[in-house]
This record gives C-alpha cells, structure tokens and sequence, in this order.
C-alpha cells in the first residue's frame, strides 16, 4: 500500500491505474511501486543526472560555438561533428532535466506532472540517441567517400548537402520516435535501425582502413608528386578512427539499455526493470558528455579552437 499527500490510501494498481488514465501516461509503461530500492535509485540518478547535465551542455555548447565561430572548421565533416554535439548539447539541456524532473514529480506522488514530464523525456531521448546513431553512420560514409571520390569529394559532398542530410536525419528520428505512440511493436523499428547503422558504419570503417593499407603499401612505388594524397589519406585514416571512437563509446554505454530492453520483452515492465533503467539511462547519458572530451583529444583543430575560446 503507499499513501498520497491528500491522506487518501491507494494500492499499487489503483495508482497504476490512476496514472495509466492520463493521456500522456497511456503511452508509457508504468510501475508506481516504491521500495527502498527504487527510492535510493531515484536519488542517486537525480544526483547523478544534475550534476552532468551542467557539464554536458556546457562542454558540447563549447564545441559548437569553437565550430560555428572558426571559419576553418566550415567544412562538411565538421558540420556532421556539428550536428552530433547539437544532439549531445540536448541531452544535458533537456534530456537529463526532463528526467531528473519526473523522477521527484514520482517521488512526491504528482503524477500530472509526472506523466508529462516522463513524456518529454521519452521523446527527447530516443530522438537524441537516434539522431547520434544516424550521424555517425553518416561520419562513417563520409569518409570513405573522401577516399573513394578524390578530387570530386568537394564538389560532390558540399556543405549545403551535408546541412540538408542532417536535417532528414533529425526530421526522420524525431518521426520514429513519436510513432512509438501509435504502434504497438514500435520497438523493432529502432531495433533494424540500430542493426543497419552498425552494419553500415562497420563496413565503411573496414573499407576505409583497407584502402589506407592497400595505398600504404604502394607509397615506395610513388613518385613525391603523389604525397598529398598520401596525407589525406592519412588524415582520413585519423579522422575514421576518431569517428571509431566515438561509435565505440555510443555501443559501450548503450548496451545495458539495450540489454535491459531485451530483457523487459520477457518479464515486462517489473520493478527490478524499472531500477535498471534508472541506472542504464543514467549510463546512456554520460556517454554525451565523454564525446567533447574524445574531440579535444583526437582533433587538432578543435583542441586548438577550444584552447583559444578558454584562454581568450
């Protein structure tokens, strides 16, 4: 049994399906129980959640003004690392918010509130983590394309181009997203979309390196006519394994999630599941914040940028 603010006495299904009667609410999978489990998951996550949400939207904040104010990093594979910090920047400004605010709309039983919030969060977190997925396959074909096409690349791969393929990117996340609402195996859509982006980004990072090697292997028959070629493909090479990298990360911290959702098709939406997702979701988010840190690292040219934006 619990009991609400009003004194009224409600058990655990009479909650349930007081808050499965709010619109926003009939949506989403809900589990009212509390526990000392669930109550020490619910604070430290909120903890956890506040203080990287500060962090998270600062650091990527920074990296898009380095890019959008440094005239050098005007270029199409910038734009794409653009477009993911824009999606990293969302996560600590309204993700990691949202969810921190639904979590003590749980815990002081305003379940208005609650429904509406968590709704925020759902959307804004499954089109935030999409649209990062998406992009880094995007990174992935770009360069191997700037391997393949040579002299063509620029012409061929323009930023207008790259502008208006992030925004299908962003308008195709957020449509998956809300057709959860609609549909009731809605999470295969995202499971194809995870298992076609990995396959993707795999094999163009593996053509990638063979075409580094294969070019590798042919330099002492070239002539010094050729060695800016050599660099570029160099330069790729980096920049593939930087976007390697950060794929890394993204498949590290959401498997949990993705385990814990398997795993939720089997026993449903208990209480044990609903603490793991606390914890997951939690996990999920760090990753954003870790992504500006691998930019600083393995780019030059936003280490030098962000360099001069904290020092100036």
């Amino acid at each position: 049994m619990q009991y609400v603010p009003n004194g009224w006495k409600f058990s655990t299904f009479e909650m349930n399906k007081t808050y499965l009667s709010h619109p926003a609410c009939s949506f989403l999978d809900i589990n009212l129980e509390q526990t000392k489990g669930t109550f020490i998951a619910s604070v430290l996550t909120v903890i956890l959640n506040s203080v990287f949400s500060l962090i998270t939207a600062t650091g990527n904040f920074i990296i898009l003004e380095v890019i959008w104010k440094a005239q050098e990093l005007h270029s199409s594979s910038f734009i794409l690392l653009f477009c993911l910090a824009v999606s990293d920047f969302l996560v600590g400004l309204i993700c990691q918010p949202s969810f921190v605010a639904y979590q003590i709309a749980e815990l002081v039983d305003s379940f208005s509130v609650y429904c509406t919030l968590r709704m925020i969060h759902s959307i804004s977190s499954w089109t935030t983590s999409g649209v990062s997925l998406l992009i880094l396959s995007a990174v992935s074909i770009d360069r191997f394309l700037a391997l393949t096409l040579h002299l063509r690349y620029s012409t061929v791969i323009t930023v207008p181009r790259v502008i208006q393929t992030a925004v299908c990117l962003w308008i195709f996340a957020v449509a998956v997203a809300t057709l959860r609402f609609w549909m009731s195996n809605w999470i295969i859509i995202p499971a194809l979309i995870l298992v076609l982006a990995f396959l993707i980004t795999t094999l163009s990072t593996l053509k990638i390196f063979q075409i580094v090697r294969r070019h590798q292997r042919q330099i002492s028959q070239q002539q010094e006519s050729v060695q800016s070629n050599t660099i570029n493909m160099l330069k790729c090479r980096k920049s593939a394994v930087t976007a390697l990298y950060v794929y890394g990360l993204f498949l590290i911290f959401y498997l949990p999630f993705c385990i814990t959702m398997f795993v939720e098709t089997f026993t449903g939406y208990t209480l044990t599941v609903k603490i793991v997702y606390d914890y997951v979701g939690t996990v999920v988010y760090i990753n954003s914040f870790l992504n500006p840190v691998v930019y600083c690292w393995r780019i030059g040219e936003v280490r030098r940028a962000v360099k001069d934006r904290l020092t100036n």
